[in-house]
């Protein structure tokens, strides 16, 4: 069973068992007003393509298969041993059936003879593409995120106008939904805020520098086949796990996404 489906049987059974047991947190007009404004107001600033994007990478994040970087390497290590088998031949062979996207496309340029500089400067284009993808996805949670808790406040703000309406024209009968807006907003807000919104997001960007170090360590690789270095592999054992440590750098800069409960 897809995680996907397990996560959404879940939250069913939650709210279901919520709307039994304490159905005063449950204000579908306060729900409408935060979440919904929340994520109207992310459609509104961002692209469909850029959406799309995101919607992408959260199928991948709860229904993809993970690959860990020894697990690339091993992978990367098993193809060069074909090729010193086979050769080109080898790989032609293994391409359809390699699981990594970023892979099967390196694999391809090298079965189709392309020049070294060809493939290096298209790995180089995917590889970019990717990293400015995911950056856009990480704006985009981190937008939902900081305008959650906001509109939990506007809504606080309205409640709390309502409530002091009802009070000055002693309409009791408006009091409770003024009263539940004002606060059930607030709480709306900041629930999905850092209950959703920010454990996908850092789960999102964990995955992402995961896959970003896999694709430079077959960027490294399949330049090492283009120019005909696979043996150089058996001289440094460690080189597919240590090729990347150059840009080590520019890996710490992966922080968690915080996201405040304040705009």
């Amino acid at each position: 069973m897809r995680r996907s489906l397990v996560l959404a049987i879940t939250t069913a059974v939650a709210l279901v068992l919520g709307l039994v047991f304490k159905p005063e947190f449950f204000d579908p007009i306060s729900l409408i007003f935060t979440l919904g404004g929340a994520l109207a107001v992310t459609w509104l600033s961002y692209s469909q393509p850029q959406l799309a994007g995101l919607w992408r990478a959260l199928r991948e994040l709860f229904d993809g298969e993970v690959y860990l970087t020894a697990d690339h390497s091993r992978e990367l290590q098993r193809l060069t041993d074909l090729f010193r088998l086979n050769g080109i031949r080898g790989l032609e062979n293994q391409e359809p059936h390699l699981a990594d996207g970023y892979l099967r496309f390196a694999v391809g340029l090298l079965v189709d003879f392309h020049n070294q500089e060809n493939i290096r400067l298209r790995l180089e284009h995917r590889l970019a593409a990717f990293v400015a993808e995911n950056e856009i996805n990480r704006e985009i949670l981190a937008t939902l995120g900081k305008l959650l808790p906001s509109l939990g406040l506007i809504g606080t703000l309205i409640g709390m106008v309502l409530l002091l309406g009802g009070i000055a024209s002693v309409d009791a009968k408006s009091l409770p939904s003024a009263l539940s807006l004002a606060v059930l907003t607030t709480l709306y807000g900041a629930l999905f805020a850092n209950v959703v919104v920010a454990p996908v997001a850092g789960r999102l960007q964990s995955l992402a520098m995961q896959k970003e170090v896999n694709m430079l360590l077959t960027k490294d690789w399949i330049m090492l086949i283009a120019r005909g270095d696979a043996t150089a592999l058996d001289h440094h054992p460690t080189a597919l796990t240590l090729a990347w440590e150059a840009d080590q750098a520019k890996f710490q800069e992966w922080q968690p996404l915080s996201l405040s409960a304040q705009r």
